[in-house]
Formats: structure tokens, sequence, C-alpha cells
């Protein structure tokens, strides 16, 4: 199944290849359109969802407006490029402090070559090459999702504080 084929109504459970970087946006603005309470992101530095774009920043905009209770929670290895590349990210995270959140990852159980972007724990983009390709996404496939955010879950409570909204500067 290839990811133009895949539908969010669709309560069976999905799965397609992610096959090159092409399908990545695509497969990120599904999980970011199919989620309703949490969106958790862990990856060595999150570049490769591309999440600072301007599709990606209001699809989590409307995400976040749609649901009051609703959270982004991301988690890296390396700050440099939400630092120096995730502009738009950064920005909507100070119209957004009490949503979006963001830590480093312990050195002891650092994300290292994990690299997920999860929906409510019940739909997976990992970004883990294969011979097939770069990855694969997951549609309302739940115990499959719960595994990774149960990982990432781990990481995130052993992770140091929540990174500042405003880079601090003297």
């Amino acid at each position: 199944m290839t990811i133009d084929e895949l539908r969010i109504e669709d309560p069976r459970p999905q799965r397609a290849w992610v096959t090159s970087r092409h399908d990545v946006p695509r497969a990120v603005a599904l999980v970011l359109g199919s989620a309703q309470r949490i969106v958790r992101a862990m990856q060595r530095d999150l570049a490769p969802f591309e999440l600072s774009t301007i599709a990606a920043t209001e699809q989590i905009e409307r995400f976040l407006l749609a649901h009051r209770s609703a959270r982004v929670r991301l988690l890296v290895d390396d700050v440099a490029w939400l630092e120096a590349g995730a502009a738009r990210l950064r920005q909507l995270q100070r119209f957004f402090p009490h949503a979006i959140e963001m830590r480093v990852a312990s050195e002891d159980d650092a994300v290292g070559d994990d690299a997920c972007l999860l929906a409510d724990a019940r739909h997976a983009l990992l970004l883990t090459p294969t011979t097939q390709g770069l990855g694969d996404l997951w549609l309302n496939h739940e115990p499959h999702a719960q595994t990774w955010a149960a990982l990432f879950d781990r990481r995130w409570e052993a992770a140091a504080h929540n990174l500042p909204v405003v880079p601090l500067g003297l």
C-alpha cells in the first residue's frame, strides 16, 4: 500500500512504506492530521520530519487550537536543528508555551538511531532505513504505536527539564 492509498477514517490497521524523502511530508501530514490529544516525536535532531515547514506548523497550530488539552512533545539528542533550522516551530512554541514541550534526552538513554512521530499512540511514522525504503507509516495500529509511545515516555521522563521557550541571553 502507498501513502496516498491510506485513509485515516478507515478503522482497520494500515501500513505503507516511506520509500523516499518525497513521501515524508505526506506521511507527517497524515500523522499530524490524525492527532487528537498528543503528538510525540523523537529523533536525534528532528530535521528529517520537517516539522518547521509552513504546512507542518499550520497543522500543529490547528491541532493545538482544536483541543484544549492537546500537547506536542519533542525529544532530541542535539538541539542544533531546533535552534538554527526550526524558526517556525520555535515561533509556534512561543504562542503555545504550555502545549509544546521540547527536551534533550539523557545521555544514559539517548534517542540515538530511533526516529518516530506518534499521534495518540495509534498512528506511527517510523524512519528507520530498510531495504524497502526510509521507514514505514502505521495508521490505526495501537499495539505497534504503543510500543513506541512507551519507549518515548521512558526517555521523556529521564530527560532533563524543558528547553526554554525563548533562548536565554545576556
